[in-house]
């Protein structure tokens, strides 16, 4: 397991559009993350949804399984159910910046299942982590810029 933060993200929206960006997720996730394939959301209560889509990781598609809760006005709090990541936690909280700007900070414990070869160290586990957040981040920020 190996702790990551990552708060260098800036959207160049104030807190409320972020918010919408949030809730978008739920029914435009495709759009906002192309990559992702079969994407298949369940909400289980007004706060709790349930992702589940594949994506390709070092060349093989993954199926991946993620929970997510809403804690407004913070942030999310996600945990990977299953895929490679499975039984990692990490949450990612949003800080409203001067000139309707907001900081976007991940912090978590992640690991790999034991059997998956595609991430097989620590270092491999905190680069691909880091990957995936900053190209999450830049498709939610083009989607962003064409939200009203």
């Amino acid at each position: 397991m190996v702790f990551i933060e990552d708060g260098e993200g800036v959207y160049d929206a104030p807190i409320d559009k972020v918010w919408k960006l949030t809730q978008a997720h739920t029914t435009d996730c495709a759009s906002i993350h192309p990559g992702f394939k079969n994407i298949m959301i369940e909400t289980g209560g007004e706060n709790d949804f349930i992702t589940t889509w594949e994506e390709d990781i070092n060349g093989q598609t993954r199926k991946m399984k993620e929970k997510g809760t809403v804690f407004y006005p913070l942030g999310v709090a996600y945990e990977f159910l299953d895929g490679p990541f499975v039984g990692s936690k990490y949450f990612v909280y949003y800080v409203p910046q001067e000139n309707d700007k907001t900081r976007v900070i991940m912090a978590g414990d992640f690991k790999s299942a034991p059997t998956d070869p595609t991430v097989d160290d620590e270092g491999k586990l905190r680069s691909i982590v880091l990957s995936a957040f900053e190209k999450v981040f830049d498709e939610d920020r083009a989607y962003l810029k064409n939200m009203e």
